[in-house]
């Protein structure tokens, strides 16, 4: 399993000592982690947000002078990021705010060798249990990686097939419509004719012509998959009820 870490502190000791206590906790748990360190939160906030970097934890220190750890984190959830976030901080006053923003563990400083030793084995086991959360495709510029759950819907386009995202964003995949489906390998995703596939999630309404999405989007139901359409998703739906 490869794990993506960063650490963002502006004192160079305490970035270095937060790094040598991940590599240490680490060896003891046999993960072999990638570990990219930074000394300003802006900067964090433009590789994870613009996805310059993946990383699956991120390790924050929330007092950082010009751009503090609290603002880089608002920035990041406001970009629908799901990347783990530790807290790390001197000062426990602190701790409350840092709720609005998801945190996953706060550590202080004055106990890191007790408390990030905890809260990294925590974090490992977390990405460990969500792996199959994502999937990696291929565009024709890079390589992405992405929440299943965030995947609209997806169609055929060419000899390829097109992704909508519940970001508004869509884009082209080395991928048949077939494979994907199988890749997904997941029930909730519905196959409403033969060049379509929608997520349940996004599903507003239905007729025996089409489905709704929530964001108004109309797509055409094929008469031979009427049936089988309208029962995946009357279970979808009496599943979340």
């Amino acid at each position: 399993m490869q794990i993506n870490i960063a650490v963002c502190d502006d004192e160079p000791t305490s970035l270095e000592s937060i790094k040598n206590m991940i590599i240490d906790t680490s060896k003891r748990l046999k993960v072999c982690p990638e570990i990219l360190t930074y000394n300003n939160g802006k900067q964090v906030v433009d590789i994870v947000c613009n996805k310059k970097e993946f990383f699956n934890i991120l390790f924050l220190d929330i007092s950082m002078p010009g751009f503090s750890g609290m603002e880089a984190a608002k920035r990041i959830r406001e970009k629908n990021s799901d990347i783990i976030l530790i807290f790390i901080s001197a000062y426990e006053q602190y701790v409350f705010h840092s709720i609005e923003y998801n945190p996953f563990r706060y550590i202080r400083k004055e106990r890191m060798e007790q408390e990030l030793p905890l809260a990294l084995k925590a974090a490992y086991l977390y990405v460990e249990q969500n792996k199959d959360m994502f999937i990696i495709v291929k565009t024709e510029k890079k390589e992405l990686r992405i929440k299943k759950t965030d995947i609209m819907y997806y169609e055929t386009e060419g000899r390829k097939i097109r992704l909508y995202m519940n970001t508004g964003n869509s884009f082209l995949v080395w991928k048949t419509i077939k494979g994907f489906y199988q890749e997904l390998c997941d029930k909730n995703f519905i196959r409403i004719h033969s060049g379509c596939v929608v997520n349940a999630k996004y599903i507003e309404q239905f007729s025996i012509y089409d489905v709704i999405l929530d964001n108004g989007k109309h797509l055409a139901v094929s008469r031979t998959r009427i049936k089988e359409v309208k029962s995946a998703i009357l279970y979808y739906w009496g599943e979340k009820i």
